[in-house]
């Protein structure tokens, strides 16, 4: 009976891992749909990224977000990985 519990809540486990899995990417996959203003918070880098008028497009599969910040007073394109990456709409 023991090794049957065991059993069920691996395969608990499995399932609840893969769903979260699913709703990570998805959530990630919604940022490239979205259009707007951002501000783009990278862990480590001191400057602070904003997006006017554009969007953020997430590559899950790669592990980064690409987005199109002005520098200087030109865009440029920046990629940051998603998991040290804050992306904040702004109104």
């Amino acid at each position: 009976m023991m090794m049957k519990n065991k059993y069920w809540l691996g395969l608990f486990c499995v399932f609840a891992v893969a769903g979260c899995d699913r709703i990570n990417n998805a959530s990630r996959t919604m940022d490239t749909m979205l259009g707007g203003d951002y501000d783009v918070y990278i862990e480590g880098h001191p400057q602070v990224y904003h997006v006017k008028n554009g969007k953020v497009t997430s590559v899950p599969e790669k592990g980064y977000y690409i987005f199109y910040p002005t520098i200087n007073g030109d865009k440029r394109m920046v990629q940051s990985p998603i998991n040290a990456t804050t992306i904040v709409a702004v109104d």
